[in-house]
Order: structure tokens, then sequence, then C-alpha cells
């Protein structure tokens, strides 16, 4: 299209919202979306008078216009609806009996249009033997699979686990624990994800959905407007119906197990409550012990008094320790204060029993009242609980409902280091990212797994590998025929010396030139030389030198680049000093948070993991 053609469509299109917008009267806040929702569907604005008008026509006439306002704005709701039944009619249009849109005179018979041709195209779908039909109309079919087979040939086109011909397991693991309902839409393309959906209907009560690539149906978006109209047609409740009336002594059995299983938690439940007392009392007498015996002193302590007092330090530094010792030395400076000043009150002095005396005695009181209170209030070390267990080796306390593990840098590097390996023999290296795991493979090892494989087809054919002039040597049999024939001339030379008749002489030279040319012949011969052992070595190390340059090509190459293969070639311990070095050794030793505290006490560093 030429640029004059452009222009005088564009102004035929601006002509005509022009007057449409003249024509009717439409709110701005619905006419802006009408403008370009009709756009986005035909570019020349073609349906958008019968759009305003039969939108017009839909929210009653103007003096009810301010009403609906009031009342809740329903028009861009109206507008959305009709914006996309014009988008399906204009996909279809040429498939209608009339595809001119004006020829409509609402949505409604628009809509019966497209339902008639919906009809006429609908898709037949067989009833396999071994299913049940819930429900059916011209558009959807509900069916409830008793089989594999009918799983597999209901699920055709899907990527449905329970529709998998290899894995038979799905499907009755699913249909053991509930049962399984295929919504097949007779109408919509098989492009559509919503072409066909599973509702996994639970036992115990729990629905899943699922479109047509096995993705989880959640709330959302079309899916939504699927669902609505399903329940609409009241297919949702006629599978309800169906399943709490087909499986009822299923659903009642499992209530039954439910409540079982209630009585069984309520007993487990008490009986953790008991646990948690008696190990509350004991924690408390061995605090106790230790606060009489004053064991933690910081001056004279063991290993765990150590990190009790480092976390002491930490838990102040980061203002979460009860600490009210200055607000006791503070009330003791108040008392201290107050009596040496009773003490050289004249008053008091001249009269140690008067009022002013009493009021004294009153105030002091009052602040031994208050240092008890603060006492009671106040935690010491010993209100750092430890019950004689570790994390990694190193031990733990609790306090205030939170637990940490305390060590010094040797002992975190060891915990650390210890978490990873454990972690390595509870997961395997599959709970690692492959890449990570490439960067640790041991090209050594793969280098070895790979000499005998390349040592055999270098020995099955040589020639493919060596070089038949610089890499080969005569055999060890045609060195020694060499050897002989050399002997021979040898011999013949000397004869040839000592006699001086012609006839024999003549012989002899035959005989020394016959040898001499099945010598050559013999050198010139390939059969009569083997490759060297040097050469094979030399090729051996070359190629593993090429493995050791890249492993995981040569890993690759051969399908070893899977998890499960790979895990024999992995440096443990590089591995493992690796995923210290990328995550830190908080990320494994914090369980709470993956945080690494520390502090200084007494000019050592030590190092603090929340773990609960």
């Amino acid at each position: 299209m030429n640029i004059y053609y452009k222009t005088k469509l564009m102004l035929i299109t601006e002509n005509r919202v022009s007057q449409v917008k003249e024509k009717y009267d439409i709110p701005t806040e619905v006419w802006e979306p009408m403008v370009t929702g009709s756009a986005a569907i035909a570019p020349n604005q073609k349906y958008l008078e019968w759009l305003a008008k039969v939108w017009r026509a839909s929210v009653s006439t103007p003096d009810k216009v301010e009403q609906q306002r009031i009342e809740g704005n329903v028009w861009t709701g109206t507008l959305n609806g009709l914006l996309t039944t014009i988008e399906e009619f204009d996909r279809v249009r040429p498939n209608l009996k009339k595809k001119d849109l004006y020829q409509y005179k609402d949505r409604q018979e628009v809509i019966d249009s497209l339902g008639q041709y919906k009809k006429e195209k609908s898709r037949n779908v067989e009833t396999h033997k071994e299913s049940e039909v819930v429900y059916e109309d011209n558009r959807f079919k509900v069916v409830v699979p008793k089989s594999h087979t009918a799983s597999c040939y209901y699920g055709a086109g899907t990527k449905w686990c329970t529709a998998s011909k290899d894995s038979p397991s799905h499907f009755k693991n699913y249909d053991k624990e509930g049962k399984l309902f295929y919504i097949l839409d007779k109408q919509a393309s098989t492009s559509n994800d919503f072409y066909k959906i599973a509702l996994n209907k639970n036992y115990k009560g729990g629905n899943t959905w699922y479109d047509a690539q096995d993705n989880v149906m959640s709330a959302g978006g079309p899916v939504d407007e699927y669902l609505d109209e399903l329940e609409q047609l009241g297919i949702i409740g006629q599978i309800q119906d169906y399943f709490e009336f087909t499986y009822k002594d299923e659903i009642a059995k499992i209530s039954e197990e439910q409540k079982q299983r209630e009585l069984e938690r309520i007993a487990r439940e008490a009986e953790w409550a008991r646990r948690r007392r008696e190990r509350e009392q004991r924690l408390e007498a061995s605090a106790s012990e230790r606060r009489e015996q004053d064991l933690w002193k910081r001056e004279e302590t063991g290993t765990v008094g150590t990190m009790a007092n480092a976390l002491l330090e930490y838990l102040k530094d980061n203002g979460e320790f009860e600490d009210k010792t200055s607000e006791i030395q503070d009330v003791k400076d108040q008392i201290e204060d107050m009596r040496s000043e009773m003490e050289n009150d004249p008053e008091v002095i001249a009269n140690p029993n008067g009022e002013r005396a009493q009021d004294y005695g009153q105030d002091l009181n009052n602040l031994e009242e208050e240092i008890t209170v603060l006492q009671e209030e106040a935690h010491d070390i010993y209100d750092l609980r430890y019950d004689e267990y570790d994390h990694y080796d190193l031990p733990v306390f609790e306090y205030d409902g939170a637990e940490y593990a305390v060590g010094d840098e040797q002992m975190v590097d060891d915990a650390a280091w210890d978490q990873v390996d454990n972690l390595i023999d509870e997961i395997g290296y599959q709970g690692f990212t492959q890449g990570f795991m490439e960067y640790y493979i041991d090209e050594d090892a793969v280098a070895d797994d790979f000499y005998d494989m390349f040592y055999e087809d270098m020995e099955e054919a040589p020639e493919d590998y060596l070089d038949e002039v610089d890499d080969t040597e005569l055999s060890y049999e045609a060195k020694e025929q060499i050897e002989a024939i050399d002997e021979q001339i040898g011999e013949h030379q000397e004869e040839l010396e000592e006699t001086s008749n012609e006839s024999d002489r003549e012989y002899l030279v035959s005989q020394i030139e016959a040898l001499e040319e099945t010598k050559e012949d013999m050198l010139e011969d390939i059969d009569n030389y083997d490759f060297t052992q040097e050469a094979k070595d030399r090729y051996i190390e070359g190629r593993m030198q090429d493995v050791r340059d890249d492993p995981m090509e040569f890993l690759r190459d051969h399908g070893w680049d899977n998890h499960d293969s790979m895990e024999r070639y992995i440096d443990r311990d590089a591995f493992i000093q690796g995923v210290l070095d990328a995550d830190g050794r908080g990320h494994g030793l914090s369980s709470y948070d993956g945080e690494e505290g520390e502090v200084s006490l007494d000019d050592e560093w030590y190092y603090i993991y929340r773990i609960n």
C-alpha cells in the first residue's frame, strides 16, 4: 500500500471515530478503552459504530447513566464482554451465514450465531468402554477413566503423566487416592491449553485442576472465566454429585481414618508436651547447678563455658539479652548516695527517729525493692541453657526460644565441612546444579577411565591412529631374518676374498646380490614392520591429555554427562571447598536464616549460628 492510500485510510478511520463519538453519548472512561479495543480487532475501526450502539443500548437510557455510575460501574464489564464477542466473530466470520456484524441487532444474536457454528464444528469424542460418562452436551464431555488404557485414550495430545503409555503407575496412584475427571472441550482448538482439562478429586477432599500442558490451574485470568463457565453450566455440580454418590464408601472410609489419625495426633501432642516439660525441668536443674558452682566463670572455664561467654557477648552486642547490670548498679549508686545524704542531714542527726529519717527509710526501702525486681528480671550467663548436644560438633545453647551453635575458627571450619559432606551423602550431587558439578570434575579420573577404551581402539586398528612410516620399526622376526641374511652375506664375502676361481667368484657374487635383493625387499615390505610401543604410548598420552583439557566434552560425547555418571568423577574435597567458597559457612550451618554472626572475646573470634 502506497503512502497515498495509507494516508487516505487513516483519514477515513479518524472521521469514522469522530462521527461515532458525536452520534453516541458515551462516558470518557468507557470511550477510550472502546476505541482502543475496537482498533485492536480491526485497525480501520469497522466495528466501532456497532459496538457503540449496542453498548449504549445495553446500559439503558442516558437518564440512567448517572444512577449506574453511583450503584457501581458495570460499564467496563459490559464493554469487555462485547469486545470478546466481536473478537470471536471477526475470527470465524468467513464461516458464518451472516458475515456482516451490522446484520446483527445485538450481542445475543451474535452469540447465538457463534454457538450454532460451534455446534456444527464440534468434534465427536467416542466413549471408551473402560470409562464412564458423567456429562455431555454439544460442547463438553466429562468422563471418568476406569483404566490406564482409557486414561491414555482420552489424554491423547496432552502432557498428563496419567496419560503416559510408558508409566501406568501415575494413573494407578491417582486412581487409588481419588478419581480423575477429564473435561473435554469438543469445540476448542487443540492449541488451546483448556481444550482438555483434568480434575483430580481426592477422597480426602482436595481438588486439583490441570490444563492440557499438565500445569496446575491456579486462580486468575482465563482460568477463572473457564471454571465459571463450567460452574454456570452445572458441570462442576454434576461432577461433585457423581463423586459423592458413586464413591461414598471410599469417602466415608477416609473420614474414619481421619478421625483415627486425629486421635493419634492428640496422643502424640500430649506425649510431646510431657517430654517438653521433663526437658524444661532437666535444663532448669542443670542451669541452677552451673549457677551455684559458677562453672562458666569467664576466667575459669572449658570449651563449652568459653562458647557460652562468647554467645553472651554476641547477644548483648545485638540487644537480644536481658542485661540489667547497669540498671541495678544505677539503683545501688542511688542507695549509696541517699545513705550518705541521710547520715549528713542535720535534721536526721538531731532526730534519728523523726519524720525526716522515716522519709529516708521509706525511699531506701523502695530502692531496695526496685533492685529485687531488677534482679528477678535480670538474666545472666546461666540463663543460656545447655542440653549437651551439638550441631556438627558445635555446642548448642538455648536462649529466649532460640537455639545458637557457637565455635571458634577451627571448630566452625570443621563443622561447615562436615555439614556439606553430610549433605552430599543425604541428597547426592543431584542436589546441586550440573554446571557447578562440572567445575569440580577430576580430569585425571576421567582420563584414566578412557585409557582402556583408547588403548583397545588403537590396538584393534593402529593404522587408523598411528603413522605407518614414523611410528613403526622392523618386527622382531624381520630383524632376526635380516641378521641371518647379513651373516650369510658376510660368509660369502669371506669366501669371495679367499678364492681366485672365476666360476666360484661369479657364483658367490650372484648369491650376495640375491641376498641383498631379498634384504631390500624385506626392508620395503610394510608387513615386516610393527608400530613401536613408544608411538603407542605417545598417542595414548595425547588422547589422555585431550580428556584432561576438556573432560566434559568426552563425557557428553559418550552420554555420561548426567548426574549419576558424573558423580564418580567429582573431586569431593574440592567440591566441598567450592560449596563453602560460594555460599559461606553460615548458609549451611544456620538453618534459621543462613547468616553467620561473629564476636570478639579476649582477642579471639567466635562465630554464632542460629539453628531453629
